[in-house]
């Protein structure tokens, strides 16, 4: 198969199409001009939906435009101009959360689900809170007892989650309608990805010791994400 798609590349530029069919510039360029009215819809469309801050067009298709092709495009245009892949990350992110805010979705507290990273619990606690958030005591020394706090406080289910694994079986039991995440760029695209179209406001982590060690979330943006899903 690489043989041959490698022969393709070569096949193509040396002989050219016209060599191959007489048809197949035509249809070539009628390709390419279709691929390039998406491309351009698809921008303008995003830029709408970012500028107005609310649901132009149906957001949650612009999610999917963004999600399938842009975020594929972005990665392979920042290797080829040397861009830092958090750099592409954080944009993702931010577009992302600015579609799901404008799709304007309201909902019940029990259809919403916080997911949060095990590397937010104070790295020397004893006590386990990946099976029972209430096991947590509140001593301030990490961010777990005011998000308990918060949970309670807007009646939603928060989970803290081991892994991308754990993470994804907690949403299949759950069934959400809508997810506010935190953890790392990476952590976060990935799982945007992964629940489309499950609507997500990403809301990146706090790493003052480096990568998942004693990091941490502003609780002001978990409020702020989670009054925006909310009835």
């Amino acid at each position: 198969m690489i043989l041959f798609v490698g022969f393709f590349f070569w096949y193509i530029p040396s002989v050219g199409l016209v060599n191959i069919h007489p048809v197949l510039p035509l249809i070539f360029g009628i390709g390419l001009a279709m691929l390039l009215l998406i491309l351009t819809a698809g921008t303008i469309g995003l830029s709408l939906a970012i500028i107005k801050g609310r649901d132009v067009f149906h957001s949650y298709k612009f999610r999917g435009i963004l999600i399938k092709f842009f975020l594929p495009l972005m990665t392979m245009m920042g290797g080829l101009f040397r861009i830092p892949k958090i750099k592409i990350e954080q944009s993702f992110i931010e577009i992302n959360n600015q579609l799901v805010k404008g799709m304007g979705k309201k909902l019940k507290p029990e259809r919403i689900l916080i997911l949060m990273p095990h590397c937010i619990q104070y790295a020397d606690c004893k006590i386990k809170v990946t099976r029972n958030v209430k096991n947590c005591v509140g001593c301030g020394r990490c961010e777990i007892g005011e998000l308990v706090s918060l949970s309670e406080e807007f009646g939603i289910d928060l989970f803290i989650s081991t892994g991308g694994t754990i993470a994804r079986r907690k949403v299949y039991e759950k069934r959400p309608n809508a997810i506010v995440a935190v953890a790392c760029e990476r952590d976060l695209t990935s799982g945007i990805q992964d629940a489309y179209p499950l609507p997500v406001i990403a809301v990146v982590n706090k790493r003052p010791q480096g990568y998942c060690i004693g990091t941490g979330v502003e609780i002001a943006a978990v409020r702020e994400a989670l009054r925006g899903f909310l009835e």
